[in-house]
């Protein structure tokens, strides 16, 4: 029970208390006074009477006594009006009983004592007779009975007023209680905000203060573990002058890219600053890091690079390493022209005659890392022996470089909802299934389907991913709801959901629209690490807003935005996947776990679940788990399967309804 209806509860008894005998006082009061206006009046009406009776009495007319006493008990206030002679044994009585007009309960509880008194009747100092006289009581227990029934209303209403009245003066004066409550949920799910409504009461106020103060100790706190955190990856994986991938991060990227599950088409280029040891020794180090900076600058801040997926890398002091996935169509090479000319006419290039070689060459399939590094190499070699500054190697054939054959696909794709989803099993530390990653296949008429990263970067190129992320969630809101009766995965369904269509308004309102809330409960939407970096303010209070309709946030490929960890309090995080390149071997590198130790504290720190994705042995596994990550998931644990989607003919809502 909560302390304002305690409190309302201890004050209202109290109060019905002092109201219930402050109401018994008055009852006993009127009781009294009534009873003492019945003696009174039998008192006056016995002196009064006797007096009037005692010519009468003296010569024995009883007709005229009987007269007299008659008229006084007619009046109604008398039961009984008794004259006695006192040397005879001559009576004139007259009595009877009336209805009192009450309830019976009540006369008994009340019980008023009658009024009787006796007076005698004299002539001279001669004693003629004895008068008694006894009031009726039917009138005051009326009387009574009224005013009874107005205490007890009084009584009603006071206490009503009372308690409802105190009711809302503790809801006036304890609200500020109820949004410490709700701060303190919130400092719970590290959502770091104030209360800024001020209390009146000093006791009160002293204590929204001291939460307050409470939470931006907490935020100070955890965006210091979050830099610590991201400052310990970039040590490990960062070059530290340039802040871009260093040797071992570019070959944890580079092997994860060419993984034919995590495969895109994209080229790879090697940039090479030919003279960097002349630079260094005619114009000093800090000219030449100066220049590095800036050349990493320029890579980082391309237009053309999609920096969500891109991966840049300096090995060694003169050597700089771009892979982006890109549809390699027929202007891919004048994309990386541009990128070459912004990078001839950075200003300290020019000012320093800096000589730089820029090869690339595309990359159509997966393959060995190192055959990569070497093709490029050669490459770079050609191209100084040809004096050549920028050198890119020769194009396969490929069969889906077309960006109309793109175009046409896709289009076709999303009218004839040609995609296959497929589910990737998520096991906790108790080797239980909890969740199932959808994934999205491209279907291809006597092909196999293509992978997400094969068609992924032309549906973005397009603009077309609110369309195909529209699809999937139709496609598995019909497998929700076909498996509805005989549900044999009780766990969560994790949907990747693409930032441009989060950033959509018109996604997020058809997204309210469509999706019930029976299946928010069982839906987690997932968005990389770089997708909330760069999301709206209006989408980062919509997630606040779904989340509190039951939907769960996820955040993937945690470690790869670049961004210190602290910005995650400002999304209400369940869980978070670190990136497969940190996972890699972890059992063979300390400093590995190191970072992925802290990250794991961080989601602690914010109440979110923490789980690795992308593992392959058991002996990863083990070291996960020691760690304490939640659960894993990866060709390890379990491989994507194919989901049987029912026909949309046979659908039943009016999802197309909403869209149309």
């Amino acid at each position: 029970m909560s302390i304002r209806r305690q409190l309302a509860l201890y004050i209202g008894l109290l109060m019905v208390i002092i109201l219930s005998g402050n109401l018994a006082v008055n009852i006993y009061n009127l009781k009294s006074h009534f009873e003492q206006q019945l003696q009174a009046r039998a008192d006056e009406t016995a002196t009064t009477l006797a007096l009037t009776l005692s010519q009468r009495a003296q010569v024995k007319d009883d007709a005229s006594l009987r007269s007299m006493i008659d008229v006084m008990f007619d009046r109604g206030h008398f039961s009984l009006v008794r004259f006695e002679y006192t040397q005879t044994n001559g009576v004139i009585e007259r009595g009877g009983s009336e209805d009192i007009g009450v309830p019976a309960w009540f006369k008994n509880a009340m019980r008023l004592t009658p009024g009787f008194a006796q007076a005698e009747v004299l002539s001279g100092w001669n004693q003629l007779g004895t008068l008694s006289i006894a009031m009726h009581q039917g009138p005051s227990y009326q009387q009574l009975w009224q005013l009874v029934k107005a205490e007890c209303a009084w009584f009603l209403l006071m206490a009503f007023i009372v308690v409802y009245g105190m009711r809302v003066l503790l809801i006036w004066l304890l609200k500020p209680l109820k949004q410490i409550e709700g701060l303190a949920q919130k400092l719970s799910q590290n959502q770091f905000v104030h209360i800024h409504d001020k209390p009146t009461s000093k006791e009160v106020h002293s204590l929204v203060q001291a939460m307050n103060h409470l939470s931006d100790r907490l935020h100070a706190s955890f965006l210091a573990h979050g830099q610590t955190v991201r400052k310990l990856q970039q040590e490990t994986f960062n070059d530290g002058l340039t802040q871009v991938l260093n040797n071992k991060g570019w070959d944890q990227y580079l092997y994860d890219r060419m993984k034919h599950e995590q495969f895109a088409p994209g080229w790879m280029a090697l940039v090479q600053i030919e003279n960097l040891t002349l630079l260094n020794e005619m114009n000093g180090k800090a000219v030449v890091d100066e220049l590095l900076v800036q050349l990493a600058l320029q890579l980082k801040t391309e237009s053309s690079l999609n920096h969500e997926h891109v991966g840049i890398a300096r090995t060694g002091g003169a050597d700089f390493w771009l892979f982006s996935p890109d549809p390699l169509d027929v202007n891919y090479t004048v994309r990386i022209e541009a990128i070459h000319d912004s990078l001839m006419r950075l200003s300290l290039v020019q000012q320093y005659g800096a000589q730089l070689f820029f090869v690339a060459m595309p990359v159509h399939e997966p393959q060995d890392p190192a055959s990569l590094k070497h093709q490029l190499d050669l490459l770079l070699q050609r191209s100084k022996n040809q004096h050549e500054s920028l050198l890119i190697g020769e194009t396969e054939h490929h069969p889906l470089t077309n960006w109309v054959e793109w175009q046409q696909r896709l289009k076709t794709a999303l009218r004839d909802e040609r995609i296959q989803l497929y589910a990737q099993p998520l096991f906790d530390e108790t080797h239980t299934m909890i969740q199932q990653e959808v994934h999205c296949r491209l279907l291809e008429e006597d092909e196999a389907p293509l992978m997400a990263g094969y068609f992924w970067p032309m549906v973005d190129k397009l603009n077309l991913s609110q369309e195909f992320d529209r699809l999937v969630i139709r496609q598995w809101q019909r497998l929700f709801e076909a498996q509805k009766d005989n549900r044999s995965f009780n766990g969560k369904w994790v949907l990747n959901i693409a930032g441009k269509s989060l950033n959509e308004p018109s996604f997020r309102q058809w997204f309210m629209d469509a999706v019930s809330a029976e299946q928010m409960q069982s839906l987690i939407i997932e968005c990389s690490e770089y997708t909330l970096a760069h999301v709206t303010v209006k989408t980062q209070m919509w997630l606040h807003e779904m989340v509190d309709k039951g939907l769960r946030l996820s955040v993937d490929h945690v470690g790869t935005s670049g961004k210190s960890f602290g910005f995650l309090a400002r999304f209400p995080i369940y869980q978070g996947k670190i990136e497969r390149r940190y996972i890699r071997d972890i059992h063979q590198h300390k400093d590995n776990a190191f970072f992925v130790s802290g990250m794991i504290q961080v989601f602690q720190t914010q109440s979110a679940l923490c789980f690795a994705e992308g593992v392959e042995k058991q002996e990863e596994i083990d070291a996960l788990l020691q760690l304490g990550v939640d659960g894993v998931m990866g060709y390890a644990v379990g491989r994507p399967e194919a989901l049987a989607i029912p026909a949309a003919s046979d659908r039943h809502d009016s999802l197309d309804d909403n869209e149309t």
